[in-house]
């Protein structure tokens, strides 16, 4: 009798995975910091119209934090998202693609998360003061 091995799960799928995960955290860490400066401030343009000076360096500032803030959220969201694939690599469907290739895009999907989430809370809160709803705004989205 001899022992029998456990299927190995492809390293390609996994590869896939973690390389989505990666080049989707450098996207929201450079990319979604810009377009969340941009929403937040098109927001505030369309309810307030001309800010004063006050207002606009009170806005620079909040923009110099998202810079800082992004990129946290962005790292530390993609690094929670290999966690989602980990349950392809168990020995009961090690090997699976029709388990490893889904998990490995809702590992871009988890890396994506945070910024998203971050961008969505910056421009309701933010970018629409006092009470404000921009005409593009979902309704099942609290403003």
């Amino acid at each position: 009798m001899t022992p029998r091995k456990a299927p190995t799960p492809p390293d390609s799928v996994w590869l896939l995975g973690c390389a989505l995960s990666l080049v989707v955290t450098v996207t929201g860490a450079t990319f979604g910091t810009f377009m969340d400066i941009r929403l937040v401030f098109q927001a505030q343009l369309y309810c307030l119209g001309d800010v004063s000076a006050g207002e606009a360096f009170a806005g620079m500032v909040w923009a110099g934090s998202t810079v800082l803030v992004m990129p946290v959220v962005s790292l530390l969201s993609g690094a929670v998202s290999p966690v989602v694939a980990l349950p392809a690599r168990l020995p009961g469907v090690a090997g699976r693609a029709w388990v490893a290739i889904p998990l490995a895009l809702l590992q871009a999907g988890v890396a994506a998360t945070g910024p998203v989430a971050l961008i969505l809370h910056d421009i309701a809160v933010e970018g629409t003061p006092e009470g404000c709803v921009l005409p593009w705004w979902p309704a099942w989205l609290p403003s």
